[in-house]
């Protein structure tokens, strides 16, 4: 038995040994028993996403180099991401704004993926899926259809803070589009594993690609989509919603109630951007509870709007948070919700990076979800690019020729080398402290796992019993502290 441990202190995924690990007695106390006998839901994995910005970042370094950044993510050795998300068509993290079929044609003549070949976005996908013992499913989402198929002709309307809605007529011609996506992607290895509809169907004001669906829409759509799909011989999986997890079972339960749409859809997908760090336990809950053989996948999370209160955007603004670990486990993240909406702290109060991820991880896995995906796995040290100026941070950065692993990434990798796709997130008795998260997994090949986050101040004393097995240890301050059983 030995811990992994990733912390504010400077550890980065560091083998512990319980035999060294700081002397128990300091702090409070958390006492935890696995229950292998009453399993709950089986997890498909830890990822990220390829984005093309992500194609753009890692274009700037040496092929050897961006080699061992994928090696590095997806390689058996390395984080071996076991999920990936990717956009179909252009999003805000894109370059520029593109279809692969600008031609207004209902038999889509021109449709064509060559834009991603020219813009590096279909190699990155190949160069991943290339990578030695690399094992991933992919996602894809749709941010918008073509313009000409909307009610506004365009990627996205500021003008009117909208994205547009998909005209009934061309329910089928995107449906189409959608198949004909799979199969461009299929022909050059890329297998779609899953699809949601369209990301975030209750849209974004007009602020970049975008298109809004009603759940009476998407429920309309998926029936559809289904259909075409199937007879052009595709099975993904659909995930429907794919958007904030507040107010989830409201979009969400019409479709399922729906006797022609339900039948075809796998899941539901969801995004933690409603609050810098509520993991909104209670509504996934309530969901699970409703709709019990419906996985829920986190699709996209990722730290946003990191130019706050309208400073300073280009290539020479300060970037605190590059090869700063430091600054990751610090209160000085801001997010959308700070800038622009009233009683800010609230929901969205300055937070600490690298705790929004391991308190979202290990408590959204707590609480019924199946998979968890970040969003652009690569960016450059100002967060892109980005054609509408949404600048994020990613777990790895770049600077011209130079990676910046950022804290973000260790707790990912960490996450994901001990949450392997199969495996079964086990009831966990205890009573946890204040600031203290746990879930027990328990993967197909036997491996056994329990993550704790500690995000106090001060260390706690943990024990946990798996059988006939107990280890006990101080977890450390501001820790990712993933103890596994032999």
């Amino acid at each position: 038995m030995h811990a992994v441990l990733t912390s504010a202190r400077g550890d980065a995924q560091r083998i512990v040994s319980l035999a060294d690990s700081p002397p128990l007695g300091a702090g409070p106390t958390a006492s935890l028993m696995v229950r292998p006998d009453r399993p709950r839901q089986t997890v498909y994995g830890i990822g990220s996403s390829l984005t093309q910005a992500s194609a753009a970042a890692l274009s700037t370094l040496p092929a050897s180099v961006r080699a061992s950044v994928l090696e590095r993510a997806f390689g058996p050795g390395g984080a071996a991401f076991s999920l990936i998300r990717t956009h179909i068509a252009s999003c805000d993290f894109s370059t520029s704004s593109y279809t692969y079929a600008p031609t207004p044609d209902p038999a889509l003549a021109d449709f064509s993926i060559d834009v991603d070949r020219t813009n590096g976005h279909l190699a990155l996908l190949k160069d991943a899926r290339a990578v030695a013992g690399a094992q991933f499913q992919v996602m894809a989402s749709p941010w918008t259809a073509p313009p000409w198929m909307k009610d506004n002709g365009a990627f996205y309307t500021p003008a009117e803070r909208r994205g547009g809605r998909l005209r009934p007529e061309h329910y089928e011609t995107f449906a189409h589009y959608t198949a004909r996506y799979i199969e461009a992607m299929a022909a050059e290895g890329i297998d779609i594993w899953s699809l949601t509809p369209v990301n975030e169907p209750h849209g974004n004001q007009g602020t970049w690609e975008s298109m809004e669906m009603s759940p009476a829409e998407q429920a309309a759509y998926v029936d559809v989509l289904a259909r075409v799909l199937a007879q052009r011989g595709h099975s993904p999986e659909l995930y429907v919603y794919d958007q904030n997890r507040g107010g989830v079972k409201d979009f969400v339960d019409p479709i399922l109630q729906d006797p022609a749409a339900a039948p075809s859809v796998t899941g539901i997908a969801v995004h933690w951007y409603d609050s810098t760090f509520r993991v909104y336990e209670d509504e996934l809950e309530a969901l699970h509870a409703a709709w019990p053989g419906c996985p829920i996948v986190q699709s996209e999370g990722c730290i946003d709007n990191i130019f706050n209160h309208g400073t300073d955007k280009s290539p020479s603004a300060p970037t605190p948070w590059w090869n700063n670990d430091a600054w990751f486990w610090d209160k000085v993240a801001t997010d959308w919700g700070w800038d622009w909406l009233p009683n800010s702290e609230v929901d969205h109060p300055p937070y600490a990076a690298a705790f929004r991820y391991a308190r979202d991880l290990v408590g959204g896995l707590a609480h019924w979800l199946s998979g968890w995906i970040d969003w652009n796995l690569v960016l450059t040290r100002h967060g892109g690019p980005n054609h509408v100026q949404n600048f994020c941070l990613a777990p790895i950065l770049v600077d011209g020729e130079t990676v910046y692993y950022t804290p973000m990434f260790h707790i990912l990798s960490q996450m994901s080398r001990h949450t392997r796709p199969g495996a079964t997130v086990l009831h966990l008795d205890g009573t946890l402290p204040a600031g203290l998260w746990a879930v027990a997994v328990r993967g197909p090949n036997g491996q056994r796992a329990v993550h704790i986050f500690n995000e106090n101040d001060h260390s706690v004393d943990v024990s946990a019993t798996w059988g006939e097995e107990r280890g006990s240890l101080a977890c450390p301050p501001a820790s990712l502290l993933t103890l596994v059983f032999a």
